[in-house]
């Protein structure tokens, strides 16, 4: 067994034992609880931060794929020939085409603008988490299990299919945002209609192709800008409608990891030059870089709780020098070198750090596990994106960097009062006992 230092012994007595003065004793405690309140908070506010992006990120992708490929025409005839080269790419996991047209609504009340999105109901969900979205009533105020949403969306997407609506004789069907839904003042089963661009020839001249659809079914992201506008419709309807023959508007791509759909969709671009790419980041682009920015401001603001809970345990250290200046200058009197000294206090200080983010950490940690677990906080249906409980992702990246930084902090103001406790001199401190 190899013996400990004797530096580890006496700060060991100096931060553990009773002492003369008990305010230096509460301020190295209120020192510990600052930089544990300062990780708990650090810990807290970036893990609800990366819920919040990870919430809006599968909203987005619950309409849109990660990586788009369409023609600059708005028509793609060749893409039975795109999908098999693109599902060769390493990370892509499925392929889907997809049409985007405007169109103009109407309910029972005025009409309303809306992007219509063709989709195949068969392969939809292997490219977007459009299922997880789908509903048949407009903000429920509960929430339904993942295996009743799986049966609810394949219900509602296969009602959706244009060849089984058409067998079985019934009305065409759309699903729209649950905000359209309510500004159009329609309900599940009641009746749209879809007014196109498309002109028909009539006696009394060209007139718009006018299609009605059976709402089956409401799309609900909780974001307002998607809920308010899109509205989706069996892709080979929508090419009827708008004659549009056998062609899509693009190709829907689902990757393994949407971190990587910038770099994906460099490599398309360069392959494909004759469409255009883009991916879920750049339709996206200025929303994370804002969220990118409020969490790096979070962090820095939040990391000056542990730089105050740090000078707290300067005032501590100092006073503890003070304090013990004639056990200093006894020990350096009989062979104590000022390295040794030095390392006595900032074992201290050490110590200190480690109990207080080590348990700010846990108690963080904890909290987060609360938040996930429990209804804290009862949140509206439809406010946020991705159901009423309040998201939280533990990004353990996020917990390492919160604890080395706190630490490092904690370590480095440890410096100025080992170095002043070093510099004492024996005989100025044994002047006067």
């Amino acid at each position: 067994m190899i013996p400990l230092p004797y530096e580890w012994f006496i700060g060991k007595r100096y931060l553990f034992s009773p002492r003369k003065d008990r305010s230096v004793s509460v301020i190295t405690w209120i020192s510990v609880c600052g930089v544990a309140l300062g990780v708990i908070a650090l810990i807290v506010a970036t893990s609800l931060m990366n819920g919040f992006r990870d919430n809006l990120r599968q909203a987005i992708t619950g309409s849109l794929p990660h990586v788009t490929l369409f023609s600059w025409a708005d028509r793609m005839t060749e893409y039975p020939e795109l999908q098999p080269q693109i599902l060769n790419y390493p990370g892509v996991q499925a392929t889907a085409p997809y049409i985007f047209k405007q169109a103009l609504l109407t309910g029972t009340r005025r009409p309303k603008g809306a992007l219509l999105r063709g989709i195949d109901p068969a392969k939809e969900t292997q490219v977007t988490n459009l299922g997880l979205f789908l509903r048949q009533e407009r903000y429920s105020p509960s929430s339904p299990t993942t295996a009743e949403q799986q049966t609810l969306s394949d219900e509602i997407l296969a009602r959706l299919s244009h060849p089984k609506a058409k067998e079985g004789g019934l009305q065409d069907g759309i699903i729209l945002g649950s905000n359209l839904a309510q500004q159009l003042g329609v309900q599940l089963g009641d009746t749209v209609q879809l007014v196109s661009s498309e002109q028909r020839m009539t006696p009394v001249g060209d007139v718009p192709r006018i299609k009605k659809l059976m709402v089956i079914g409401f799309f609900e992201s909780g974001i307002a800008g998607y809920d308010e506008v899109l509205a989706f419709m069996d892709y080979r309807l929508v090419q009827k409608v708008y004659r549009m023959q056998n062609d899509v508007t693009g190709l829907g791509v689902r990757l393994k990891d949407p971190e990587i759909a910038q770099e994906v969709a460099d490599e398309l671009r360069a392959e494909f030059t004759d469409f255009a790419v883009s991916s879920w980041v750049d339709e996206n682009k200025s929303i994370f870089q804002v969220m990118q920015l409020e969490k790096i401001g979070l962090f820095v603001i939040l990391t000056l709780i542990v730089v105050v809970a740090a000078f707290n345990i300067i005032s501590s250290l100092i006073m503890l020098v003070l304090e013990k200046s004639r056990e200093i200058a006894i020990l350096k009197a009989v062979g104590a070198t000022d390295k040794s000294v030095r390392k006595i206090f900032m074992m201290q200080g050490v110590v200190i750090g480690l109990i207080g983010t080590f348990s700010g950490v846990g108690l963080g940690l904890t909290i987060c596990w609360a938040l996930a677990t429990f209804d804290f906080i009862d949140i509206p249906p439809g406010v946020y994106p991705g159901g009423d409980r309040i998201p939280v992702l533990i990004n353990w990246t996020d917990v390492l960097l919160t604890t080395i930084s706190s630490f490092l902090i904690c370590f480095l103001v440890t410096i100025y009062p080992s170095t002043k406790a070093a510099g004492l001199q024996p005989a100025d401190s044994l002047r006067y006992e």
